[in-house]
């Protein structure tokens, strides 16, 4: 993964907008360079949202870095494997 890797495209703050931000620089810059994950999923259906989130970045800037198996099967299973970093 590439830091800053993401396009500004927005569509997976669109699939997930309660777990997904947008990154805005600092006071006055009006800096807009990324998404980023501000809330980690804590329930099943915000848990489906990160994953479908996950599904339609267009450049895999998303990883999961954890240890969950059933986290990790449900990455696999939407076609996301390359997702997971510890495998």
């Amino acid at each position: 993964m590439e830091k800053d890797l993401c396009i500004t495209c927005r569509v997976p703050e669109l699939a997930a907008p309660d777990l997904i931000g947008l990154y805005e620089g600092p006071s006055g810059t009006n800096r807009k360079s990324h998404c980023y994950f501000k809330k980690q999923p804590t329930s099943a259906s915000e848990l489906e949202r990160a994953i479908k989130a996950v599904s339609v970045s267009c450049c895999g800037a998303y990883h999961y870095a954890g240890t969950d198996v059933s986290v990790k099967e449900k990455l696999s299973v939407a076609g996301q494997a390359e997702a997971i970093d510890h495998v």
